[in-house]
């Protein structure tokens, strides 16, 4: 008689727990982008660069708040500062409507900044102390499920709002932020886990990291390689988010919005699989199509003129950053001892603000000199320097950590 396999649980309490209060999280978060602007509009700033510099300025407390609340998650609790966050973010949605001037909106925004920045570097590192060891890759990917709900709803809701009124749109921003709050403080858990099994993913080879000096304590080193490859694959999402609303106008596109959809829709798709195929295929075999989809969908953006093209392109690039974002996210993890994950959850957050900024960045360039079409299948580029250095740099090391957890 055959000896079953044992699958270790998955979904836990706590784990539907945390996937729900991150969900609201994220819409909170989401609700925002495409209103501010508009907001700002009704204040006076018409300027076309304000959504930018609304974005810029989100990105940047985002990216300097990181490493600090990845320090605090790890020495303190990560739930505490999780909650944090969630409270800063409720809190400062109010405060929109007592401001009269762009340079109000652009204090509050970086405040919700620095709020998501904790709650999203905590809710991290809490998911991969969650989910069992040996279904790391697929735990994770199920978790970034949040980000791609609230990515889904959070627009739609705050135009919604915002078209009732903007006061709407801060109550409503408030709201769901207690709710994030209320389900996550029903989140039974502690940092320190002794039942935690060692796997591939968290090797017994991985000892308990030792700090040497203050940019230890903010920045975990065990995780530049995967960043390195990180910072090539966000960069083209970067773009494609600050200017494809602008581009499907300038092609003469009514509906761009369903881009959005479409692509959060594939986002949802195929990360209800990820983790799966990559625990049975191995993690290489599912990133590298990965990134040829994302390059693909590029490719395809370069050349759209109407509406299906653009859609074919959200479709090709949401399955490939699907794939691609959360295994390497789990990556990152296979590389850091367990008591270091809010510092790497920080590090690679940190990573993916920094490439959001610089891809809008380059693009915007891209487009002034060489006009939209060029400049978006441009970014292509960007996938296969992150392909090189995928299998030059970090697979490798994936490679030596498999040959050693087998020992």
């Amino acid at each position: 008689m055959k000896k079953k396999f044992y699958r270790e649980p998955l979904w836990t309490k706590n784990f539907v727990l945390l996937l729900v209060t991150a969900i609201f999280m994220y819409i909170t978060t989401f609700m925002f982008i495409p209103t501010l602007p508009l907001f700002a509009r009704n204040l006076g700033a018409t300027d076309p660069s304000v959504g930018g510099i609304i974005i810029l300025v989100y990105t940047i407390s985002c990216l300097a708040s990181r490493a600090i609340w990845g320090d605090t998650a790890d020495h303190w609790e990560r739930k505490p500062v999780y909650l944090v966050g969630v409270i800063i973010m409720a809190t400062a949605a109010p405060f929109f409507g007592l401001v009269s001037s762009l340079g109000g909106i652009l204090i509050i925004r970086a405040l919700q900044g620095i709020g998501f920045s904790a709650s999203s570097t905590s809710g991290s590192a809490i998911a991969a102390d969650l989910v069992p060891a040996s279904r790391l890759t697929e735990g994770i990917g199920y978790y970034t499920l949040a980000n791609t709900i609230g990515m889904a709803l959070g627009p739609g809701l705050g135009l919604n709002m915002f078209q009732r009124g903007s006061w709407w749109l801060f109550g409503a921003g408030t709201l769901i932020g207690i709710i994030s709050l209320v389900t996550g403080l029903s989140l039974n858990y502690e940092k320190k886990q002794p039942s935690v099994k060692k796997s591939f993913s968290v090797s017994q080879t991985i000892p308990h990291a030792k700090v040497d000096s203050k940019l230890d304590m903010l920045f975990e080193k065990s995780v530049m390689p995967t960043c390195l490859v990180i910072l090539f694959t966000i960069m083209p999402y970067g773009a494609i988010m600050a200017y494809i609303a602008s581009y499907g106008i300038n092609q003469g596109i009514k509906n761009i919005g369903l881009y959005f959809s479409m692509y959060a829709l594939s986002l949802f798709v195929v990360r209800l699989g990820v983790g799966r195929l990559s625990d049975r295929y191995g993690v290489t075999a599912i990133i590298i199509p990965g990134i040829v989809l994302m390059f693909c969908g590029l490719i395809v953006l370069g050349w759209a003129s109407n509406l299906t093209i653009f859609l074919i392109s959200a479709i090709l690039f949401g399955l490939g950053f699907g794939v691609v974002f959360p295994l390497l996210q789990a990556t990152g993890y296979v590389f850091c001892s367990p008591d270091r994950r809010g510092v790497a959850s920080a590090t690679l957050f940190a990573t993916a603000d920094l490439a959001y900024g610089l891809g809008a960045l380059i693009l915007g360039i891209g487009i002034k000199f060489l006009g939209y079409a060029p400049a978006f299948g441009g970014l292509a580029i960007f996938t296969v320097v992150a392909l090189i250095l995928y299998i030059s740099v970090l697979y490798p090391r994936l490679k030596k950590r498999r040959n050693i957890s087998k020992q």
